[in-house]
């Protein structure tokens, strides 16, 4: 019997409302797992905000075979996403984004819990649960009740935790599964490296530039001079760099006091405060300050200063009970608060738009718990989110640091995916794609200018193929269908009802709107060198889309390309050019030439060539 999986028929490949990082991943799994036939782990790293609850929510379709297990770190995440799953939520992301059309349509979701009996357990198609249930010492754990092929896709949401113990156990019990991890933080505090391949990326200054989370700005609150006192003496103060020049105290117990300090607390307090009231004011939405406290005790502290200064405050932490932290979250949703001081709770998952201004009472050592709290504010607010105007002020978050908490590190993450968003924004609008098909002075291939004639030649050799290749197809289906009559007894009209619905979206794109396919290829090359490549290569070798290091250096060309050098005006056009031109030698025509599989050799070629770049700017700029 087939699968609920593979005898849908979801809307996917040309559907306006799922966002492009969805339906772009979804292809990469699809291929991965069907087309490559591939038995590795697939990683994909989509920054939060855009979209990876919907991800999961699709990826299982044309893929599993059998029943899908979903399984997140904690409650906040797996509320989040039985929300957005859940058949009977008014909101259901299936029928919200039209990948179905009604009800009937949709997969059987359960939430896994010991009470369930053998019969809802076994009706299921997708069973999500806390990664805690699965664990081999609890007599409820859901190894205990199933044997090892009930499932046969897995997903792991947040997937840097799958490295631990309870999550490999449980990957090993269902080996024969697929597995596909997602995540927005793609790195351990550990430095373990998450295992399987990471089939599809989508950076987040990518995301900001295409407005799919809030832009982002940081503040470093710097007073004039900062007091420390030792051994609770207060008889004597020292200035921080007094006790950094005496070897006093290390770093940690610097930065731990200037956490626990009240005046560096009201500072941020009165910094974060600001910016709130600015912001409401400009846009008259409820904008909210999220905070992130070293305790529940210093938690209980910064709260008494907002509400001294008549901000009322919630405050979650992981020892509520369940009741407690529904009512704390009710404020929240209810606009009833505007702080929301968090201790180890909401460091990923969780998902309230007006979550804007980030105010940080707490060091972080490692970049992992920094980005996930970051990325609390990082969500985007649409126009169906407000009741008045949406304003360009409601995208823009804001984090607060106090200088002293040493941050300044971690933020170099965050400061380099801001660089990577401006120089994609410059790309589109000052930096046309170039004319590949002029270069006069390419003399290792001749003359390259193509006339508008050889182009209309070449656009019906690829018509042609593409009708051959869909006559073949046809007759193919004819044969299939007929086989489906024999085998189910059924008249021709329901075997062809039968065989639509096992056909493969990205097969019927290409071979029954070969036009919209071809369009499809055409963007992914383009969006690949100018939105990903050459905005990495300029942020990770520091240098500027309109700086000219490369043009005037000279060294980064071959010999046949020496001739960019001359009419490039600056480093984002050298590159720009240097990559079409390689492309088109590589493939051995102009685009307009290419055929539809002389794309995938393209890309693999823009990521060789990539890696050859990086190798020559690490030599010459960092040797």
């Amino acid at each position: 019997m087939s699968s609920y999986f593979k005898s849908s028929n979801p809307n996917i490949a040309d559907n306006e409302y799922l966002r492009e990082p969805q339906i772009e991943a979804y292809e990469k799994i699809r291929e991965h797992f069907i087309e490559r036939e591939s038995n590795e782990h697939a990683l994909v790293v989509l920054p939060t905000g855009t979209g990876k609850t919907g991800l999961m929510g699709i990826a299982p379709y044309d893929i599993s075979n059998g029943r899908v297990l979903i399984i997140t770190p904690q409650t906040v995440i797996r509320d989040s996403v039985l929300g957005s799953l859940d058949p009977l939520y008014p909101k259901n992301f299936w029928l919200f984004t039209r990948v179905f059309d009604n009800y009937t349509e949709l997969p059987t979701v359960i939430e896994y819990e010991k009470s369930l009996t053998e019969e809802v357990l076994h009706s299921a198609d997708i069973v999500i649960l806390n990664v805690h249930k699965l664990q081999e010492r609890l007599d409820s754990s859901l190894l205990k009740r199933v044997n090892s092929n009930f499932f046969d896709f897995i997903i792991i949401d947040e997937a840097h935790h799958s490295e631990a113990t309870t999550w490999k156990r449980a990957l090993t019990y269902f080996n024969h599964a697929k597995v596909l991890k997602v995540t927005g933080t793609p790195f351990r505090s550990d430095g373990k490296v998450i295992e399987g391949k990471e089939v599809y990326t989508y950076g987040l200054g990518k995301a900001m530039a295409r407005g799919y989370v809030k832009s982002l700005e940081k503040i470093d609150y710097i007073p004039g001079k900062v007091y420390l006192t030792i051994d609770k003496n207060t008889d004597e103060l020292y200035t921080i760099d007094q006790i950094r020049e005496m070897g006093l105290r290390d770093e940690d117990w610097i930065r731990r006091s200037v956490a626990l300090s009240t005046d560096s607390n009201v500072s941020i307090v009165e910094q974060s405060i600001k910016f709130l009231s600015e912001k409401k004011e400009k846009t008259g939405n409820p904008h909210k300050i999220i905070a992130v406290a070293c305790s529940i005790w210093h938690a209980e502290k910064i709260k008494e200063l907002y509400e001294e200064r008549g901000y009322s405050s919630s405050i979650v932490h992981s020892e509520l009970e369940k009741h407690e932290r529904e009512v704390e979250f009710a404020k929240i949703d209810s606009n009833r608060v505007d702080v929301v001081i968090n201790v180890a709770m909401l460091g990923e998952g969780y998902d309230h738009k007006f979550l804007t201004v980030a105010a940080l009472f707490r060091p972080y050592k490692t970049l992992l718990p920094y980005a996930q709290f970051i990325g609390r504010v990082l969500r985007s607010i649409s126009e169906d989110d407000v009741s008045g105007k949406l304003s360009e002020e409601d995208n823009i978050a804001v984090a607060i640091h106090h200088k002293e908490l040493g941050l300044d590190e971690l933020w170099d993450y965050y400061k380099k995916e801001i660089k990577k968003r401006d120089i994609i924004k410059k790309i589109r609008t000052d930096y046309p794609i170039e004319p590949t098909d002029r270069s006069p002075r390419d003399v290792s291939y001749g003359s390259v200018s193509e006339s508008d004639e050889y182009t209309t030649e070449k656009d019906a050799f690829i018509e042609s193929e593409l009708i051959k290749l869909r006559k073949q197809k046809i007759e193919e289906e004819q044969e299939k269908i007929k086989n489906l009559q024999n085998l189910l007894d059924v008249d021709e009209e329901k075997a062809k009802i039968l065989y639509q619905q096992s056909l493969k979206s990205q097969d019927k794109e290409r071979y029954l709107r070969p036009d919209l396919y071809l369009q499809k290829k055409k963007a992914e090359i383009d969006q690949l060198v100018r939105e990903d490549v050459i905005p990495q290569l300029l942020v990770d070798f520091n240098l500027e889309l309109q700086g000219n290091e490369l043009v005037t250096r000279r060294f980064i060309l071959p010999k046949k390309y020496e001739f960019i050098y001359d009419r490039a005006k600056d480093n984002g056009s050298l590159l720009g050019q240097y990559f079409n031109l390689s492309l088109k030698h590589y493939i051995g025509e102009g685009r307009n030439g290419w055929k539809l599989d002389d794309y995938d050799r393209a890309v693999n070629h823009a990521q060789e060539l990539e890696n050859h770049l990086r190798k020559i700017l690490e030599t010459r700029l960092n040797g």
